[in-house]
Protein backbone atom coordinates (compact mmCIF):
# COMPACT_ATOMS: atom_id res chain seq x y z
CA UNK A 1 0.00 0.00 0.00
CA UNK A 2 2.98 2.16 0.69
CA UNK A 3 4.74 1.78 -2.19
CA UNK A 4 1.79 2.76 -4.29
CA UNK A 5 1.71 5.90 -3.39
CA UNK A 6 5.36 6.26 -3.32
CA UNK A 7 4.72 5.43 -7.11
CA UNK A 8 2.09 7.64 -7.21
CA UNK A 9 3.37 10.75 -5.14
CA UNK A 10 6.57 10.22 -7.76
CA UNK A 11 4.16 10.16 -10.90
CA UNK A 12 2.34 13.32 -9.73
CA UNK A 13 5.83 14.86 -9.27
CA UNK A 14 6.93 14.20 -12.53
CA UNK A 15 3.96 15.52 -14.27
CA UNK A 16 4.22 18.61 -11.82
CA UNK A 17 7.40 19.23 -13.43
CA UNK A 18 6.65 18.56 -16.77
CA UNK A 19 4.65 21.49 -16.61
CA UNK A 20 6.12 23.77 -14.53
CA UNK A 21 8.96 24.84 -16.63
CA UNK A 22 6.67 26.11 -19.56
CA UNK A 23 5.39 28.40 -16.92
CA UNK A 24 8.52 29.55 -15.64
CA UNK A 25 9.78 30.07 -19.15
CA UNK A 26 6.08 32.12 -20.12
CA UNK A 27 6.68 34.46 -17.06
CA UNK A 28 10.15 35.39 -18.89
CA UNK A 29 8.78 35.97 -21.94
CA UNK A 30 6.66 38.30 -19.96
CA UNK A 31 9.00 40.06 -18.00
CA UNK A 32 11.06 41.01 -20.98
CA UNK A 33 7.69 42.00 -22.69
CA UNK A 34 7.78 44.55 -19.77
CA UNK A 35 10.81 45.77 -20.00
CA UNK A 36 10.07 46.31 -23.40
CA UNK A 37 7.45 48.20 -23.20
CA UNK A 38 8.65 50.57 -20.69
CA UNK A 39 11.59 50.96 -23.24
CA UNK A 40 8.85 52.10 -25.67
CA UNK A 41 7.26 54.31 -23.82
CA UNK A 42 10.35 56.39 -22.39
CA UNK A 43 11.39 56.58 -26.44
CA UNK A 44 8.19 57.89 -27.00
CA UNK A 45 8.12 60.32 -24.19
CA UNK A 46 11.38 61.46 -25.25
CA UNK A 47 10.37 62.07 -28.69
CA UNK A 48 7.48 63.99 -27.87
CA UNK A 49 9.27 66.05 -25.62
CA UNK A 50 11.43 66.46 -29.11
CA UNK A 51 8.88 67.40 -31.18
CA UNK A 52 8.00 70.20 -28.40
CA UNK A 53 11.27 71.94 -27.80
CA UNK A 54 11.38 72.07 -31.42
CA UNK A 55 8.06 73.53 -31.69
CA UNK A 56 9.17 76.24 -29.17
CA UNK A 57 12.12 76.67 -30.92
CA UNK A 58 10.87 77.66 -34.31
CA UNK A 59 8.62 79.68 -32.11
CA UNK A 60 11.40 82.40 -30.85
CA UNK A 61 12.79 82.36 -34.70
CA UNK A 62 9.62 83.32 -36.06
CA UNK A 63 9.58 86.49 -38.22
CA UNK A 64 8.93 89.77 -35.64
CA UNK A 65 5.68 91.04 -36.37
CA UNK A 66 5.36 93.72 -39.25
CA UNK A 67 3.54 96.77 -38.00
CA UNK A 68 2.04 99.52 -40.51
CA UNK A 69 2.96 102.76 -41.03
CA UNK A 70 0.48 105.97 -39.41
CA UNK A 71 -1.23 107.89 -41.71
CA UNK A 72 -3.08 110.30 -41.66
CA UNK A 73 -1.80 112.61 -39.54
CA UNK A 74 -3.23 116.17 -38.75
CA UNK A 75 -2.14 119.18 -36.64
CA UNK A 76 -4.60 121.62 -35.62
CA UNK A 77 -4.79 124.87 -34.00
CA UNK A 78 -7.15 124.60 -30.72
CA UNK A 79 -5.80 127.73 -28.95
CA UNK A 80 -2.62 130.13 -28.53
CA UNK A 81 -0.62 127.38 -26.45
CA UNK A 82 -2.23 124.44 -27.65
CA UNK A 83 -2.37 122.11 -31.00
CA UNK A 84 -4.81 118.74 -31.71
CA UNK A 85 -3.05 115.39 -32.97
CA UNK A 86 -5.16 113.00 -34.92
CA UNK A 87 -4.24 110.10 -36.88
CA UNK A 88 -5.49 106.59 -38.71
CA UNK A 89 -6.07 103.37 -37.14
CA UNK A 90 -3.32 101.27 -37.46
CA UNK A 91 -4.27 97.21 -37.52
CA UNK A 92 -3.39 95.08 -34.57
CA UNK A 93 -1.14 98.30 -32.71
CA UNK A 94 -1.34 98.07 -28.93
CA UNK A 95 0.04 101.93 -28.54
CA UNK A 96 1.22 104.79 -30.66
CA UNK A 97 4.28 106.93 -29.74
CA UNK A 98 3.83 110.99 -30.39
CA UNK A 99 7.07 112.88 -31.40
CA UNK A 100 7.55 116.74 -31.38
CA UNK A 101 10.86 118.75 -33.08
CA UNK A 102 13.10 120.22 -31.18
CA UNK A 103 15.11 122.92 -33.05
CA UNK A 104 17.27 123.24 -29.88
CA UNK A 105 18.15 119.92 -30.27
CA UNK A 106 17.84 119.23 -34.07
CA UNK A 107 15.93 116.25 -33.44
CA UNK A 108 12.58 114.84 -32.94
CA UNK A 109 11.87 113.70 -29.05
CA UNK A 110 9.26 111.99 -27.78
CA UNK A 111 6.32 113.47 -26.03
CA UNK A 112 3.50 110.85 -25.51
CA UNK A 113 3.07 107.21 -24.98
CA UNK A 114 -0.85 106.46 -25.80
CA UNK A 115 -3.40 103.81 -26.44
CA UNK A 116 -5.73 106.50 -28.23
CA UNK A 117 -5.60 107.90 -31.99
CA UNK A 118 -5.26 111.55 -30.43
CA UNK A 119 -3.20 113.68 -28.36
CA UNK A 120 -3.12 117.11 -27.72
CA UNK A 121 0.30 119.10 -27.63
CA UNK A 122 0.35 121.65 -24.49
CA UNK A 123 2.17 124.02 -22.91
CA UNK A 124 3.75 125.95 -26.21
CA UNK A 125 4.17 129.22 -27.37
CA UNK A 126 1.71 131.59 -28.82
CA UNK A 127 1.89 132.36 -32.72
CA UNK A 128 4.32 129.46 -33.01
CA UNK A 129 5.26 126.51 -35.51
CA UNK A 130 5.58 123.15 -34.47
CA UNK A 131 6.19 119.86 -36.31
CA UNK A 132 5.19 115.91 -35.19
CA UNK A 133 5.38 112.47 -36.44
CA UNK A 134 3.83 109.77 -35.25
CA UNK A 135 4.70 105.84 -35.35
CA UNK A 136 2.79 102.77 -34.19
CA UNK A 137 3.71 99.66 -32.20
CA UNK A 138 2.70 96.21 -31.21
CA UNK A 139 3.75 93.98 -28.53
CA UNK A 140 5.68 90.97 -29.62
CA UNK A 141 7.26 87.81 -27.41
CA UNK A 142 6.94 91.00 -24.57
CA UNK A 143 8.76 93.49 -26.45
CA UNK A 144 8.25 96.75 -28.58
CA UNK A 145 7.78 95.70 -31.90
CA UNK A 146 7.29 99.60 -33.89
CA UNK A 147 6.63 100.70 -37.35
CA UNK A 148 7.79 103.27 -39.48
CA UNK A 149 7.04 107.13 -38.75
CA UNK A 150 4.14 108.81 -40.19
CA UNK A 151 4.86 111.66 -42.46
CA UNK A 152 5.61 114.69 -40.62
CA UNK A 153 2.29 116.98 -39.76
CA UNK A 154 2.58 120.78 -39.40
CA UNK A 155 0.90 123.05 -36.92
CA UNK A 156 1.03 126.26 -35.35
CA UNK A 157 -0.65 128.04 -32.19
CA UNK A 158 -2.88 130.76 -31.93
CA UNK A 159 -1.95 134.07 -31.32
CA UNK A 160 -3.33 134.88 -27.56
CA UNK A 161 -5.79 137.84 -27.62
CA UNK A 162 -3.41 140.13 -26.55
CA UNK A 163 -1.56 139.55 -29.62
CA UNK A 164 -4.79 139.61 -31.80
CA UNK A 165 -5.76 142.81 -30.05
CA UNK A 166 -2.60 144.52 -31.30
CA UNK A 167 -2.71 142.78 -34.30
CA UNK A 168 -5.94 144.48 -35.22
CA UNK A 169 -5.15 147.76 -33.48
CA UNK A 170 -1.87 147.88 -36.58
CA UNK A 171 -4.05 147.83 -39.71
CA UNK A 172 -5.81 150.99 -38.39
CA UNK A 173 -1.85 152.85 -38.15
CA UNK A 174 -2.50 156.09 -40.29
CA UNK A 175 -6.12 156.43 -40.06
CA UNK A 176 -7.91 159.87 -39.72
CA UNK A 177 -8.72 161.26 -36.06
CA UNK A 178 -11.73 162.61 -35.54
CA UNK A 179 -14.18 163.60 -32.27
CA UNK A 180 -17.19 161.31 -31.62
CA UNK A 181 -15.92 158.52 -34.44
CA UNK A 182 -16.00 154.90 -33.59
CA UNK A 183 -14.40 153.51 -37.36
CA UNK A 184 -13.74 152.17 -39.31
CA UNK A 185 -11.98 155.06 -41.09
CA UNK A 186 -11.80 157.36 -38.47
CA UNK A 187 -11.45 157.20 -34.71
CA UNK A 188 -11.20 159.02 -31.28
CA UNK A 189 -9.22 157.57 -28.86
CA UNK A 190 -12.06 156.11 -26.71
CA UNK A 191 -13.90 154.83 -30.22
CA UNK A 192 -10.43 153.01 -31.62
CA UNK A 193 -10.17 151.35 -28.26
CA UNK A 194 -14.20 150.13 -28.80
CA UNK A 195 -13.67 149.25 -32.77
CA UNK A 196 -10.25 147.45 -31.74
CA UNK A 197 -12.00 145.23 -29.25
CA UNK A 198 -14.96 144.91 -30.89
CA UNK A 199 -13.22 143.59 -33.92
CA UNK A 200 -10.22 141.52 -33.12
CA UNK A 201 -12.29 137.94 -32.06
CA UNK A 202 -11.23 137.75 -28.50
CA UNK A 203 -13.40 137.47 -25.63
CA UNK A 204 -12.60 139.77 -22.81
CA UNK A 205 -13.47 139.48 -19.22
CA UNK A 206 -16.55 142.25 -19.89
CA UNK A 207 -17.47 143.89 -23.07
CA UNK A 208 -15.81 147.03 -24.19
CA UNK A 209 -18.87 149.49 -24.76
CA UNK A 210 -18.68 152.92 -26.74
CA UNK A 211 -18.19 155.36 -24.10
CA UNK A 212 -15.54 158.23 -23.02
CA UNK A 213 -12.18 157.75 -21.21
CA UNK A 214 -13.32 158.41 -17.94
CA UNK A 215 -16.39 155.98 -18.69
CA UNK A 216 -13.86 152.87 -19.78
CA UNK A 217 -12.52 153.76 -16.22
CA UNK A 218 -15.62 153.96 -14.49
CA UNK A 219 -16.64 150.26 -16.41
CA UNK A 220 -13.02 148.63 -16.34
CA UNK A 221 -11.85 149.67 -13.07
CA UNK A 222 -11.84 145.69 -11.11
CA UNK A 223 -9.37 145.25 -13.75
CA UNK A 224 -7.21 147.76 -12.99
CA UNK A 225 -3.29 146.12 -12.38
CA UNK A 226 -1.41 149.93 -12.48
CA UNK A 227 -2.16 153.16 -12.24
CA UNK A 228 1.37 155.16 -12.47
CA UNK A 229 3.94 155.54 -15.39
CA UNK A 230 5.98 152.76 -13.41
CA UNK A 231 3.58 149.86 -13.84
CA UNK A 232 3.21 149.98 -17.51
CA UNK A 233 6.68 147.66 -16.74
CA UNK A 234 3.89 145.08 -15.89
CA UNK A 235 1.25 145.93 -18.77
CA UNK A 236 1.34 143.43 -21.31
CA UNK A 237 0.40 143.47 -24.82
CA UNK A 238 -3.64 144.23 -25.50
CA UNK A 239 -3.84 146.36 -22.24
CA UNK A 240 -5.78 149.19 -22.30
CA UNK A 241 -3.91 152.41 -20.97
CA UNK A 242 -6.22 154.98 -19.29
CA UNK A 243 -4.44 158.45 -18.86
CA UNK A 244 -5.25 161.98 -17.14
CA UNK A 245 -4.73 165.53 -17.63
CA UNK A 246 -5.72 168.28 -14.78
CA UNK A 247 -6.71 165.30 -12.65
CA UNK A 248 -9.33 164.11 -15.02
CA UNK A 249 -9.44 160.99 -17.06
CA UNK A 250 -8.59 162.19 -20.66
CA UNK A 251 -7.10 159.88 -23.03
CA UNK A 252 -7.22 156.11 -23.86
CA UNK A 253 -5.20 153.65 -25.66
CA UNK A 254 -3.55 150.25 -26.28
CA UNK A 255 -0.42 149.07 -25.14
CA UNK A 256 1.26 147.00 -27.83
CA UNK A 257 4.80 145.74 -25.76
CA UNK A 258 8.18 147.20 -25.22
CA UNK A 259 6.91 150.47 -23.69
CA UNK A 260 4.75 151.37 -26.62
CA UNK A 261 1.17 152.23 -27.51
CA UNK A 262 -1.54 152.48 -30.22
CA UNK A 263 -3.56 155.31 -29.93
CA UNK A 264 -5.95 157.87 -32.34
CA UNK A 265 -3.52 160.67 -30.83
CA UNK A 266 -5.40 163.99 -32.19
CA UNK A 267 -6.60 165.67 -35.37
CA UNK A 268 -3.13 166.37 -36.70
CA UNK A 269 -1.59 162.91 -36.21
CA UNK A 270 -4.46 160.33 -36.40
CA UNK A 271 -3.61 156.79 -35.32
CA UNK A 272 -0.28 156.04 -34.65
CA UNK A 273 2.42 154.28 -32.25
CA UNK A 274 4.49 155.98 -29.78
CA UNK A 275 6.52 155.57 -26.73
CA UNK A 276 4.20 156.12 -23.60
CA UNK A 277 7.12 158.65 -22.26
CA UNK A 278 6.67 160.69 -24.73
CA UNK A 279 3.16 161.34 -23.78
CA UNK A 280 4.00 161.35 -20.29
CA UNK A 281 6.47 164.07 -20.99
CA UNK A 282 3.91 165.81 -22.87
CA UNK A 283 1.64 166.14 -19.18
CA UNK A 284 -0.70 163.09 -19.71
CA UNK A 285 0.15 160.59 -17.63
CA UNK A 286 -0.74 156.95 -16.83
CA UNK A 287 -3.10 156.42 -14.25
CA UNK A 288 -4.41 153.45 -14.72
CA UNK A 289 -3.29 149.81 -16.96
CA UNK A 290 -6.53 147.67 -17.29
CA UNK A 291 -6.07 143.95 -18.24
CA UNK A 292 -9.69 142.68 -19.73
CA UNK A 293 -8.26 139.48 -21.74
CA UNK A 294 -5.63 137.23 -20.33
CA UNK A 295 -2.60 135.67 -22.32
Amino acid sequence: MSRKIITYAITMAMLFSVFSFPAAGYGAELKEEAVQDTERTALEVAKVAEAKAAEEETKSKKTPLKVAKVAGVKAKTADSDTIKLTWGKVSGATGYEVYKYSKKAETYKKVADTKSRRFNSTDLKADTAYRYKVRAYASQDGKKRHGKFSETAKGKTDKTDGQKIVLRAKKKLGAKYRAGAKGPDAFDCSGFVYWVYKNADVDPKKAIVRTSSAGLYLALKKYTVGSSVHSVKKAKAGDILLFKRGGRYSHAAIYCGKGKIIHAANARKGVIMQSVKQLHRSGTRVAAVIRVVED
